[in-house]
């Protein structure tokens, strides 16, 4: 049987801080480095390396700053360093190109960040009973049928009026991540 430590409730722990960033971030990092490898198991490899890499140098993050791109720019240099102690492999990617990868990845990270946050502000601006019914049909757990019986509505109705949200919370995206892009 474990043993639980004891509670350090009191206690600032940024430890328990730093792999919540990790954990937040694991996928989109993780997809960072597998678009710069041929392999899947050397993508896990080098994750791996650089989850350790990144503990290691916990005390060197800016908390003001991103850490996506803190832990890309470790995660790269991860990915270089495989690549020239695997150097007898036949297919690898020029530097060049490893660095626009790098790059794009981090774009298209920051935008789905600027995404999530304008749905956040988006279903803000929708009735309670719109976002009641947008999250219990995207929460997964009931059918568009269960939800429909719930709210007394046929599944068709419900479809229709789910299409008419989603296009509302399309175009409140698109004019807040333009606003985003116009601001900065």
């Amino acid at each position: 049987m474990p043993i639980d430590p004891p509670s350090d409730q009191g206690k600032h722990d940024p430890g328990s801080e730093f792999v919540s960033l990790i954990v937040r971030h694991r996928h989109a990092l993780y997809a960072f480095i597998a678009k710069q490898l041929v392999h899947p198991a050397d993508a896990e490899d080098v994750f791996q390396k650089t989850s350790l890499v990144l503990w290691s140098k916990m005390a060197e993050f800016d908390s003001g700053g991103s850490f996506f791109h803190w832990a890309c720019g470790i995660a790269f240099n991860e990915v270089r360093n495989h690549r020239r102690t695997q150097g007898r492999n036949r297919l690898h990617f020029d530097s060049e190109l490893s660095e626009l990868l790098a790059e794009e990845s981090m774009a298209e990270e920051e935008l789905t960040q600027a995404r999530l946050k304008a749905l956040s502000v988006c279903m803000e601006k929708l009735s309670p009973r719109q976002q009641q019914i947008v999250r219990r049909c995207y929460d997964g757990t009931s059918t568009i049928s269960e939800v429909a019986g719930a709210l007394g509505r046929s599944r068709d109705a419900l479809y229709k009026q789910l299409a008419r949200l989603r296009e509302k919370l399309s175009d409140c995206i698109r004019g807040q991540i333009a606003a985003e892009d116009f601001a900065s």
